[in-house]
């Protein structure tokens, strides 16, 4: 179930904005039909309005048009903007209704079944430019007052030809009542817009949340770098490509060297900010394409994409004697370091096999005295 809330000020004032513009934009496409409602009217008249008077209102309403039209161009082609170019708009609707009100000057009063078509002309006229101007209201308000001014003072000067008074009051109530319904229609519109406008924001909103929910569920809370989950997401992509490119990648395996006793020492606080410590030393010597992932307790595991097993071990010694030559933490002070294990993708092996190899690798590594790098190829030597 939906509730219409009032528009706040705000909320008001885009709507107004959005629907200028898409006003500018329906008033370009509406005023390069224009010359079909002339052309209309010409033929109409043809026969019997004399081509002096037809050509004094064709010629008028082209020069109205055609320098309109420019100007409306070139707003759009500015971007057009309520505050930039609102006065513009108003008096392109009046000179609009102006053009269209001298109809009555021009081309009434020569033949009483004329009058009745052109005033019915000029009454769809006025309904066509409802829809045009429906979410900038206040410019069709402009345009069919300045159409119903020329109009009536055309037709009253034609007093004393047939129903010219007549046609004069129905043109008036015919215009005040579609001023007073395209009023209510523009409120519909307008709101209407700043419906989409709502609905665009709660929908960014919640793409926001949902991929912040996302990364959440994908990041080690500790550390900020990817956790398990992520990280097999990653090595299945990674072995997927090697699959098809057959480019070797690789990982390593780091285990921070006698962790429990720094938790035994100083807490396991202390403990938390070395294991942040770590993580943030370790993105340091790594590329950006590389990949982090805490992968449980003091164990991290990185992913080199499309590296091979010399230049990962080159990576994983540059880590190893980066981390023991400054201290993680100076208070306390809490000096480390780590043993890295290092396996290489190969034809037949799947990720439990390139695990397997890198925590052999490890394991060897702290066997022979840690702070070491160690490699599936020493293995298998």
């Amino acid at each position: 179930m939906t509730t219409n809330q009032p528009m706040g000020e705000s909320d008001l004032a885009l709507a107004r904005a959005t629907g200028f513009s898409e006003c500018a934009i329906a008033l370009r496409r509406a005023l390069t039909t224009t010359p079909v409602g002339w052309l209309l009217a010409v033929w109409f008249c043809r026969d019997h309005v004399p081509m002096q008077s037809i050509a004094l209102w064709l010629g008028s309403a082209a020069a109205i048009w055609a320098g309109s039209l420019w100007v409306l161009q070139r707003m759009i082609g500015a971007g057009s903007t309520l505050a930039m170019h609102g006065v513009r708009l108003r008096w392109i609707a009046a000179l609009d209704g102006f053009a269209w009100g001298l109809l009555t000057w021009f081309l009434i009063g020569y033949d009483p079944a004329l009058d009745a078509i052109l005033m019915a002309l000029l009454c769809g006229v006025t309904s066509i430019n409802a829809q045009v101007y429906g979410t900038f209201v206040v410019a069709y308000y402009g345009q069919i007052g300045m159409q119903w001014a020329v109009s009536v003072s055309g037709l009253l000067l034609l007093a004393g030809i047939p129903n010219a008074l007549d046609y004069a009051a129905g043109l008036s109530v015919f215009i005040a009542l579609t001023a007073y319904y395209t009023r209510a229609i523009s409120q519909r519109l307008l709101e209407g817009i700043r419906l989409q406008h709502a609905n665009a924001s709660l929908a960014a909103q919640l793409r926001a949340a949902l991929q912040k929910v996302e990364l959440d569920a994908a990041t080690d809370a500790l550390t900020g770098h990817w956790n398990r989950r992520a990280l097999d997401d990653v090595l299945k992509q990674q072995a997927a490509q090697f699959a098809v490119s057959g480019r070797p990648f690789s990982i390593l395996m780091l285990d921070i060297d006698f962790f429990k006793n720094i938790n035994d020492e100083f807490g396991h606080l202390v403990g938390d900010d070395v294991l942040r410590a770590f993580a943030q030393a370790l993105r340091s010597f790594l590329r950006s394409a590389d990949v982090c992932a805490r992968f449980g307790g003091e164990e991290f595991v990185v992913v080199l994409p499309e590296t091979a097993l010399a230049t990962a071990m080159e990576v994983g010694e540059r880590i190893r004697t980066g981390i023991a030559q400054a201290p993680l933490l100076n208070k306390p002070r809490v000096q480390a370091t780590v043993s890295i294990g290092v396996a290489t993708m190969t034809e037949g092996q799947g990720i439990k096999d390139l695990f397997a190899a890198a925590d052999a690798a490890v394991y060897l590594a702290k066997n022979e005295g840690r702070n070491q790098v160690r490699s599936q190829m020493l293995l298998a030597a």
